[in-house]
């Protein structure tokens, strides 16, 4: 961000290129008069006076930055602090105010620059660190004084805080801002550069580029420093433009003949041309580079690689030696010169002095990880395979994607047999590289012996990039390893059909006989052992002695159930290869599977005297004898034998776990020894250690016999749900769900947790896979009865009767199938005991049938009493109930005709209501209309009519008592009657009221005539 300061003193004249010329001379305007006062440089030497004089005359800020400026540029580096630090003091910032807000901004951001500069010459992680937090504290200075960060310089610094700590995206961000148009645009250099830097870390080197040609544009190209075209070959370079590069690299020589860097680059593209006379230049050129500077680190190390690369080790040791000579040198240019010099030493076979080279280089500069590697090499060369180890991973700590030391330190486990690490390192290194098929065919080989099918995913991946290529005996190989990898898997029919392909591709080669003894395998694995047999007797014809093939004929035939031909080819392996152990064990296997203990044991004496190496399967071997012989003891009631025999194999045990810690199977006959002496705790323990080996080796998990011991343990203890689990986990991972003595075992868990219905479903699934399995029908007998006791045993009072029946009928059932299987199984052993039957395949006496049977019968009665009684009940209950139903259906219709006579006389009171009413109203009607005829006809009051008077008088009296006897149409005779033939429905309705009855009095006939006048009067 410093600039070299360009002070012009009042009224110097301008130069020919119209720029400013750079004077040493600083002037300061006087405070009280018009004066300048004139400061050379020379006088400028004590900062603390320059700094008094800039206080006396209240200079302005922007000359205390010119004096800074000026120390920064004569490399005055303990003055420049003092300027700087004043500018930031608490006295300048008062006394300035607003005035000097940007040169304090700038002191602070030259100050957080200076730190930074110091962490580049810091030796310890501790140092770097303290300077990039100095150089936060002073940005956080500057940010207090402007807080909106309207100064380019502030900007500017805060990227190169933001570079330092690896961050280019946050640094590109800030170095942005500066470039922007508040920022002098396209003029601000130092903006552009730092973005121009952030897209070269970042990859974008066609923006860099762009970054980089507008600062040329802006400089001008006789002003452009060196630096920017050496930026802009190392993008073009980047981007493999080689003569893009050397014109950049051909400009910078023209301008400057003494640039060490135009010549290395140059020197370089040279070498790189690969054309023996431009090699010859570019060579010439880096050890001119050299000359003119020897501390630069790329020269050095390109003219060394290509030396080396070359073979001329005597060029490389002297211009190392010459290095070490010229005084003084970087930490980074002696360790190149160690390294190289002890790479000479290493391939001349001086170990020791080269491994102390390495050693000199590593001291030098820490960081530098090639002296590591040099070391490496030399401790695989004297076969310190340890310390190469330690040399590699100390390089991996600091780079954990260097793909070189992966792949070493994954060959190196492996060479230490440590095949986990070695798949680890092998998987990261893969992980970088996904397109190395080489790397990803040394994965699936390391996986094969660890996780078949992670080895398989490999395989296949291999095989479909290598499709048609490699015709010879790598594509051969490769199928082969991948049908072996699903071979391992489990997937035997897939994987016999690769092996058939690979056969094809190996047609007439040696690798023919080993893939035609893998296809005898697989047939094997299927079940086809009159196949397997086969291509074992032909792959014999063909090669005879092939001895792996001779024990699996051997292990085939005492499959088919023939004994003595397994037994007669083991002893023909034996003439050909005398005491070989593996016809030996062959041999001690067959006869300890078949009983014959002395037979066994003749062979594992023969092991012991011949074949030292195979101490631990002697004893191993041994201890089952001795095993097998205690348990068949215990099982005749021998107690003191078998338990001698137990003690006998407890010791062989213990001796092959003590001279082979990793020897499984030994471990698994200690355990099942504990187990058989009634300890199962520590049985138990030995068994979960079994199965934790499998994560340092997956073959050793493999073992179903562990998982059914301590399956077993768990069943005795009362751990039923854990025993299922153990048993379950066993019959799917290694029997495929067609164990049927797991299946028993399983379902014994099952009874034995109350779960009868789960255990009967397992059992007849395992008759239907093996129909004469007559331990199969006695434990599904068992479980049947045991099914019914616990439904009949069920209390009565807990379920309802209609349940307590279908489950009766379902224990009857059960019961009958269950008496099925005892009888037939009983007649089977009558049949035997006759002598007049087969052999009977079944651990049971014929008194314990006997009594199972009896117990199937009884509880069969009782079921059938109980199923009796609770007939009876529901016939009882469902004639009671059928009673009550008729009793209410009586009650209802009568309940219903009673309603049904109430809603009639309602209804018939209602009309005979409505027709009284009805007539009522046509006799009012008729007697309204008779009154209003009458009173028309009648003479006026006073007056009488015609000649006979008396007669007129006499009838007028008589009228006058016929109207009297008469309805009037005033008279409530008619509604009174209505009244009382109602009345007694109306006391009926209304009981214990007293009617009042008001009489009335109808009007006299001289009222009657008075209130006709009045009508026709109106």
């Amino acid at each position: 961000m410093v600039e070299e300061m360009e002070v012009d003193p009042v009224g110097s004249p301008p130069s020919k290129n119209g720029e400013q010329q750079v004077k040493d001379v600083l002037y300061i305007p006087s405070l009280h008069s018009d004066l300048t006062v004139v400061l050379p440089w020379t006088d400028m030497k004590d900062a603390e006076l320059v700094v008094d004089l800039f206080k006396a005359e209240e200079a302005p800020l922007s000359f205390w930055i010119d004096a800074a400026r000026i120390y920064y540029n004569k490399g005055m580096n303990e003055q420049y602090m003092i300027m700087l630090k004043e500018l930031t003091s608490d006295d300048v910032g008062e006394h300035y105010g607003e005035a000097g807000k940007v040169q304090r901004v700038q002191a602070f951001c030259a100050l957080a620059e200076a730190k930074l500069e110091e962490r580049l010459r810091a030796k310890t992680q501790e140092e770097r660190g303290a300077a990039i937090l100095a150089a936060q504290t002073y940005l956080t200075g500057a940010s207090t004084i402007d807080p909106s960060n309207e100064v380019t310089e502030q900007w500017v610094a805060i990227g190169q805080v933001e570079l330092a700590e690896g961050r280019y995206g946050a640094a590109k961000r800030a170095f942005d801002e500066a470039v922007s148009k508040a920022h002098g645009g396209l003029l601000n250099c130092g903006g552009r550069l730092g973005s121009a830097y952030c897209c070269f870390r970042q990859g974008k080197f066609t923006e860099a580029l762009e970054h980089y040609g507008e600062v040329l544009t802006s400089l001008g190209s006789d002003g452009c420093p060196n630096y920017v075209r050496l930026a802009m070959a190392a993008c073009y370079l980047q981007q493999k433009r080689h003569d893009m590069a050397e014109r950049c690299y051909r400009r910078v020589a023209e301008l400057d003949a003494s640039s060490a860097e135009a010549k290395a680059g140059l020197g370089a593209l040279g070498v790189l041309s690969l054309k023996p006379e431009e090699v010859e230049s570019g060579l010439k050129m880096l050890m001119e580079a050299f000359e003119l500077n020897p501390h630069l680190p790329f020269v050095l190390s390109s003219a060394c690689e290509q030396l080396y690369n070359r073979g001329d080790y005597a060029s490389v040791a002297r211009l190392s030696r010459a290095v070490l000579d010229s005084k003084p040198l970087e930490p980074s240019i002696k360790a190149e010169a160690y390294y190289y010099l002890g790479m000479v030493c290493h391939l001349r076979d001086q170990q020791e002095q080269a491994l102390a080279l390495f050693r000199n280089a590593r001291n030098e500069d820490p960081e530098y990880s090639f002296p590591a590697r040099g070391m490496a090499r030399v401790h695989i060369r004297r076969g310190e395979v340890s310390a190469a180890v330690e040399a590699l991973e100390s390089i991996e700590e600091a780079n954990n994607a260097d793909l070189e030391v992966l792949v070493g330190l994954s060959v190196l486990y492996k060479a230490l047999g440590e095949s986990q690490k070695a798949v680890q390192f092998a998987q990261r290194a893969i992980a970088i590289d996904k397109g190395n098929i080489l790397l990803e065919e040394y994965l699936a080989n390391l996986l094969a012996g660890l996780d078949s099918k992670k080895a398989l995913g490999h395989f296949d991946r291999v095989m479909r990039r290598k499709e048609g290529d490699g015709k010879g005996a790598e594509r051969v190989l490769m199928v082969n390893n991948a049908a072996v990898m699903h071979y391992q898997c489990g997937e035997h029919g897939k994987a016999l059909g690769i092996f058939q392909k690979a056969l094809k591709l190996a047609e007439n080669t040696v690798y023919s006989f080993p893939i035609r003894y893998n296809i005898a395998r697989c047939h094997e694995a299927l079940g086809s052992l009159q196949r397997a047999s086969q291509h074992y007797k032909q792959l014999l014809g063909d090669v005879p002695g092939y001895l792996e093939c001779t024990l699996r004929l051997a292990a085939v035939c005492f499959s088919m159930g023939y004994d003595e031909q397994a037994i007669k080819y083991c002893k023909d392996a034996l003439k050909k290869y005398e005491n070989n152990p593996e016809c030996l064990a062959m041999l001690v296997w067959i006869y300890l599977t078949k009983g014959k203990a002395r037979e066994a044991h003749i062979h594992i004496r023969e092991m012991d005297k011949h074949c030292k190496g195979q101490a631990d399967f002697v004893q191993t071997a041994l201890g089952g004898m001795y095993l097998l012989s205690g348990f068949k003891e215990s099982r005749r009631g021998q107690k003191e034998a078998g338990e001698k025999h137990l003690n006998s194999a407890l010791t062989m045990f213990k001796q092959a776990v003590q001279h082979s810690p990793r020897n499984m199977f030994a471990a698994h006959g200690l355990g099942v020894c504990f187990a058989l002496q009634e300890r199962s705790h520590v049985a138990k323990k030995i068994f979960d250690k079994i199965l934790d080996a499998g994560k340092q080796d997956i073959k050793i998990v493999d073992m179903p016999e562990a998982w059914q011991n301590k399956a077993s343990i768990n069943l005795e203890n009362g751990h039923y749900q854990d025993a299922w689990r153990a048993y379950m986990y066993c019959q799917q991972t290694f029997y495929g769900k067609q164990n049927v003595a797991i299946s028993h075992l399983m379902a014994q868990a099952l009874n034995a947790a109350g779960n009868k219905g789960a255990a009967t479903k397992l059992l007849q699934r395992t008759i239907h896979l093996e129909p004469d399995s007559l331990p199969s029908k006695y434990c599904l007998a068992v479980v049947l009865m045991g099914h019914a006791h616990q439904i009949i045993h069920t209390p009565a009072s807990l379920i309802n009767n209609k349940e307590r029946i279908k489950d009766l009928e379902y224990a009857k059932s059960r019961l009958i199938l269950a008496k099925f299987h005892v009888d037939h199984l009983f007649k089977l052993k009558d049949a035997e005991n006759q002598h007049v039957g087969p052999h009977v395949e079944l651990d049971i006496n014929r008194s314990s049938l006997k009594k199972l049977q009896k117990s199937a019968v009884l509880m069969q009665n009782k079921v059938d009493g109980l199923l009796r009684d609770a007939l009876d009940f529901e016939r009882q209950k469902t004639t009671q109930e059928e009673n009550f139903a008729e009793i209410v259906e009586i009650d209802r219709l009568e309940k219903r005709a009673k309603e049904t006579r109430e809603r009639e006389e309602r209804e018939a009171k209602e009309r005979q209501r409505e027709e009284i009413a009805r007539k009522n109203a046509e006799k009012l009607a008729r007697m309204q209309e008779e009154w209003a005829k009458g009173a028309r006809k009648r003479p006026p009051a006073g007056k009488t009519v015609g000649r006979g008077g008396k007669e007129a008088a006499g009838a007028g009296d008589e009228d006058e008592e016929m109207e009297d006897q008469a309805a009037s149409v005033w008279s409530t005779d008619l509604l009174a009657a209505t009244e009382e033939e109602q009345g007694g429905e109306d006391e009926g309705e209304d009981e214990g009221e007293e009617k009042k009855v008001e009489d009335f009095k109808p009007p006299s006939k001289r009222k009657k005539t008075a209130l006709l006048e009045e009508s026709d009067s109106e």
